[in-house]
């Protein structure tokens, strides 16, 4: 379920940062979509993580 998520984020920022090239605010999709990539990367980090706590 979660890698779902994961993959949902990393190709909608992927998209986020092509729509930005030729969109009126394109400072703020390029960001908005670096930070879903980021979300992307750092949720299976955080998440095994989490798991090896418990």
């Amino acid at each position: 379920m979660l890698f779902v998520l994961y993959l949902i984020l990393l190709i909608g920022g992927m998209v986020l940062l092509g729509i930005s090239f030729a969109s009126p605010l394109p400072a703020l999709l390029f960001v908005v979509g670096l930070l879903c990539i980021v979300l992307a990367v750092a949720l299976p980090i955080s998440a095994g993580a989490f798991e090896q706590r418990k």
